[in-house]
């Protein structure tokens, strides 16, 4: 199951998996709220955020020996590459808004402003829902990969029972953290990607490797998640929904690790090369896609499912293309392309 990267500078098939995810992603934002489309909408949302937590974590835990002894160092270049864009596109996303919307003198008078700027802080915050909150809560899952570094180093064995009750402290932690600042949205959405996370820390061992290199494994999770996903609703927001979603999207993970194989890593392969870009320049997809053409309204004038399906996944494969084409352009200047995508 565990992916084994095809050279040192690298891992393909996690920028693969990553180029689904994000085109997903894509689909799955212009799905939401179409007629007819709840079922491709909720196999979207029962992975696609799960997956690119997974490969995120992934990818820190190749880095482990990288950063031994240097654990600080890695959390500032992560602050660098994930923290200053958030703040740098909350900015841009607000002032969009605002111009949008229209300022006028009014509105500044009459103190609008100030209501839009205590807005604008509690979002950044993470106290109010707020569209880049991807951001954030990678920086905090590197947070505990460095504190489960740290940790590992402090014990004297590497054991699964570890791992677990390690991770189950910081879930913990989460949790304490939740209520001491009265669940803001962030602290919530970094404890709902502790699984993807954890997944990642105990598919290292390997014992949890002879288990989940099973073909029989394999074919058990696509049968779970065939029969859990009928009880899935992306719209209901109890719980049990939570806990549905865990269940599907490790389904996934284990599904792509157990298919991760040389015949698939061929780059000379179109789409599979196509979706390897996509994945390298996922955060700048993220990020620019929310500004260009809502077409949702179009696909609400197709009469047929399938048809509205595979336009919005033809349309997302534009979108991203485009993205990547003005990201390219925004990296000619080396600070904007640090600030903006943290490059």
């Amino acid at each position: 199951m565990t992916a084994k990267p095809s050279d040192t500078a690298r891992n393909s098939y996690m920028d693969f998996l990553k180029g689904i995810a994000i085109i997903a992603v894509i689909v799955g934002h212009s799905l939401s709220g179409v007629r007819s489309m709840d079922l491709l909408f909720n196999v979207i949302y029962s992975f696609h955020m799960p997956l690119l937590f997974f490969i995120s974590a992934y990818i820190e835990e190749q880095s482990r020996d990288k950063y031994a002894g240097k654990e600080g160092r890695m959390l500032i270049r992560r602050m660098n590459g994930l923290l200053l864009p958030y703040v740098s596109w909350s900015i841009i996303y607000a002032a969009f808004g605002w111009l949008q919307n229209g300022v006028s003198a009014d509105m500044i008078s009459g103190g609008m402003l100030k209501a839009e700027l205590t807005a604008f802080g509690l979002k950044l915050l993470g106290y109010k829902e707020n569209g880049l909150w991807f951001f954030p809560v990678l920086f905090g899952l590197k947070i505990m990969h460095m504190l489960y570094w740290i940790i590992s180093k402090k014990t004297a064995k590497d054991t699964p029972v570890r791992d677990i009750l390690t991770l189950l402290g910081l879930e913990i932690i989460c949790a304490l953290l939740a209520g001491l600042t009265k669940q803001p949205y962030m602290i919530n959405m970094l404890s709902y990607a502790i699984p993807y996370f954890a997944a990642v820390v105990m598919v290292k061992h390997e014992a949890v490797q002879k288990i989940a290199d099973s073909e029989w494994l394999t074919a058990g999770v696509i049968v779970a998640y065939a029969l859990i996903f009928p009880h899935f609703s992306f719209y209901d927001t109890g719980w049990l929904t939570q806990v549905l979603r865990i269940g599907l999207s490790l389904c996934v993970i284990v599904v792509c690790c157990r298919f991760n194989d040389n015949k698939y890593q061929r780059r000379d392969n179109c789409l599979y090369a196509a979706l390897c870009v996509c994945g390298e320049n996922s955060l700048a997809i993220y990020v620019l896609h929310g500004f260009l053409m809502d077409y949702k309204v179009y696909f609400d004038k197709i009469d047929s499912a399938v048809i509205t399906g595979l336009t919005s996944v033809a349309t997302a494969c534009v979108l991203a293309a485009v993205c990547i084409a003005i990201a390219k352009i925004i990296g000619i200047s080396s600070w904007w392309k640090r600030v903006l995508f943290g490059k």
